[in-house]
């Protein structure tokens, strides 16, 4: 496992929350990182219950990451539930999701951040899952569209709605995958996110494999409860070992609640999953 090939990540607004944004990337740095992410561009998503600063600016983001050697892999669109964008499943907030979309990825190109995450929102009283999932299928056409024209990339993410997001509507990797597909854009991934899938689907190998074509991220947590890797009942070296064995050479991010102090719980983390940790 020494030689693992994963890049290793860390998401900013879980980690070194006493600092001011930026700082927290060069931080992050500091822990050994040489990747981190980011949620929400604007001071709209603070009101959200998130802590920060009027440091989002593209240019101080930029700037901030190239000081330091560090890659911002990606930003979000839109909250989970659909309060801030609108989401996806009801096509009469299309036109706010297109307006914050926008907004998102020219933040995206003007920071050097290569992509940002699609959440697509809960389900909709009323709406039948199927009319639900051509909403989704169309607003993932448009916002492909417009990513096409900024440059660029989308991540698509499944959650779990059994503990942490209520009613979300995309639950499983191998629905995301099919609408990943269905779409047929280079532009248009699938964020495997290891703590919502252990909890809606198990068998992260298994789907993984089937889905790897489509797979462009990956987030990690322990679970139950959220924290460490190791804090958990997923065998995260063997999944990590897994995914690099069938040629995943993405980012493997941290997105947990950290019990450790944060530069010492990442620099755990990453002895952990290289099998490195008793050296």
């Amino acid at each position: 496992m020494k030689s693992n090939p994963l890049q290793f990540g860390a998401c900013l607004e879980i980690f070194f929350t006493d600092r001011p944004f930026l700082d927290r990337i060069a931080s992050a740095a500091d822990a050994g990182l040489s990747h981190a992410e980011m949620w929400f561009t604007d001071q709209t998503a603070w009101a959200h219950g998130m802590k920060g600063d009027d440091a989002k600016d593209p240019d101080k983001v930029r700037a901030a990451a190239e000081a330091c050697g560090m890659t911002i892999t990606n930003a979000v669109i839109g909250s989970p539930d659909g309060s801030l964008g609108g989401g996806l499943t009801d096509s009469a907030h299309r036109v706010h999701w297109v307006a914050r979309a926008d907004a998102t990825l020219k933040f995206c190109r003007e920071a050097n951040i290569a992509a940002a995450i699609v959440c697509t929102g809960n389900v909709v009283p009323g709406l039948t899952p199927r009319r639900m999932r051509e909403n989704v299928l169309d607003g993932l056409k448009a916002t492909v569209e417009l990513a096409d024209q900024i440059g660029v990339n989308l991540l698509l993410e499944p959650l779990n709605d059994k503990v942490d997001h209520l009613e979300y509507f995309l639950t499983g990797s191998d629905e995301g995958a099919a609408l990943c597909r269905e779409v047929g854009s280079e532009r248009l991934k699938l964020l495997f996110d290891c703590y919502h899938l252990q909890i809606m689907e198990g068998d992260l190998d298994g789907h993984f494999r089937r889905n790897f074509d489509v797979i462009g991220h990956v987030h990690s947590a322990g679970h139950p409860s959220r924290h460490e890797l190791w804090e958990g009942e997923t065998n995260y070296p063997f999944v990590a070992r897994e995914m690099a064995a069938i040629g995943y050479r993405g980012v493997f991010a941290f997105e947990y609640l950290p019990l450790l102090p944060p530069a010492e719980s990442l620099r755990r983390a990453v002895q952990y999953l290289k099998g490195t940790e008793h050296e």
